[in-house]
């Protein structure tokens, strides 16, 4: 299935009204977690990043306590994984990023929560790769896919079965609906995959 501009401006539309009308581009630029400098995961960082999650609805029903006690042995993991599998592709985004050269990092990050559900999983990685990591999340999307890889799959074929011309018309509806100007990290491709599917699910 490819997207459309169709589904995008239902997207727009629905848009819930408690949600920034900018579509998070000041946030992306000025309060998105910080990534662990030099990939270094530590209780310095888990301290700035856990209330990000907990705001974003990524951590109930768990507690701070309970995540903290799986994250902690995995620092050293996370590190190794990152600096593998994500770092070297910060400059590309979901379309040219195949699921099996990143795949080592989410399915760790997986694990800190242990569930089947895949919007924690999503909303860690989206955090610190956001054009490369797309969300998911039950509310608003009504969780179209039940694991991690299998949202991403699908979101980056979504983006890749969409006529070229189509994409640059669904990049310019946005970037107008925006209005200020475009942060250079705005994670385009992962926020049109999103509102595309909210589109779909409500429209």
């Amino acid at each position: 299935m490819s997207l459309t501009i169709d589904q995008l401006l239902n997207g727009i539309k629905y848009w819930p009204p408690d949600f920034p009308s900018d579509f998070h581009n000041d946030y992306y630029e000025h309060e998105l977690p910080p990534v662990p400098p030099k990939g270094v995961f530590n209780d310095e960082w888990w301290g700035r990043f856990l209330p990000v999650l907990q705001s974003w609805q990524a951590t109930r029903p768990c507690s701070h306590g309970f995540l903290t006690s799986r994250a902690q042995p995995r620092f050293e993991a996370l590190g190794k994984m990152w600096a593998a599998a994500v770092d070297p592709q910060l400059d590309n985004d979901i379309a040219g990023v195949e699921w099996h050269q990143i795949a080592a990092f989410p399915s760790l990050v997986a694990e800190i929560k242990d569930v089947t559900s895949p919007v924690f999983t999503s909303k860690f990685c989206h955090f610190l790769a956001p054009r490369i990591f797309p969300v998911t999340d039950n509310k608003v999307m009504g969780l179209p896919y039940l694991t991690y890889e299998a949202h991403f799959t699908a979101s980056r074929a979504e983006w890749l079965s969409t006529a070229s011309a189509t994409q640059e018309e669904l990049i310019r509806l946005l970037t107008r609906k925006i209005g200020a100007p475009l942060f250079s990290g705005f994670p385009m491709k992962c926020k049109l995959i999103e509102l595309c599917m909210i589109g779909r699910r409500h429209g």
